[in-house]
């Protein structure tokens, strides 16, 4: 049943413009990241670092991960531009974007989302069995913020009680990995809607995950 309808398949042929779509709100994120840290003064060249890693290092990280090289987002210059434009603005309009929040969380949800899938979906095509295939997901969707923590001085929040950022990206890839037995199609939109709802549970209920060192 549903294999007749026609879906489209946004893991393995997401429209250039949904992908760029996902890079600049990364990109956005990232630069942000440092355009707003009151604790050190970043130049130009740091937020530009942060919106490259937070734009494109996920999809890095499953391109060499599988052995996907050169990268696909350095294959064609619209990333790299998509990028360029999530500094610029950043730079002119960085304090208004920072009052938009929940529009940022929702794309930023729908772009865990599309890394998540994304990675799977390569992942299996390259021949890796469902475990490999979601961690690979899993590190798509959350490498880039990981690395900008890293050139940040910080323990990536992945690796702390906080939000479940890591949980929301091994739900949607396994969502994906699952429904996937049936339909890639519907996977691929069943996986980046996983995130995005979860992601609004998580946001109203104020969830975070529990610290496991044993303080009293």
């Amino acid at each position: 049943m549903i294999e007749s309808i026609d879906l489209p398949d946004l893991a393995m042929g997401a429209p250039l413009a949904l992908a760029l779509v996902t890079v600049l709100v990364n990109a956005v994120v990232g630069a942000l990241r440092g355009y707003t840290d009151t604790e050190r003064e970043w130049d130009i060249v740091g937020i530009s670092a942060f919106a490259l890693l937070m734009g494109l290092g996920g999809g890095f990280i499953r391109d060499v991960l599988i052995g996907n090289l050169p990268a696909e987002s350095l294959r064609s210059p619209w990333y790299l531009v998509t990028v360029m434009v999530g500094i610029a603005l950043v730079l002119l309009v960085g304090r208004r974007i920072s009052h938009v929040q929940p529009v940022l969380v929702f794309l930023n949800a729908v772009a865990m989302g599309l890394f998540a899938v994304t990675g799977v979906a390569y992942a299996t095509d390259a021949g890796l069995t469902f475990v490999p295939a979601v961690l690979i997901g899993t590190l798509s969707a959350v490498g880039g913020g990981v690395l900008v923590s890293i050139l940040q001085g910080q323990i990536p929040g992945i690796l702390l009680a906080s939000a479940p950022n890591a949980l929301l990206a091994v739900w949607g890839s396994a969502t994906y990995a699952v429904v996937a037995i049936w339909s890639p199609a519907a996977a691929s939109i069943a996986g980046i809607a996983a995130v995005v709802i979860a992601q609004y549970v998580v946001n109203h209920f104020g969830l975070t995950t529990k610290p496991t060192t044993g303080r009293k």
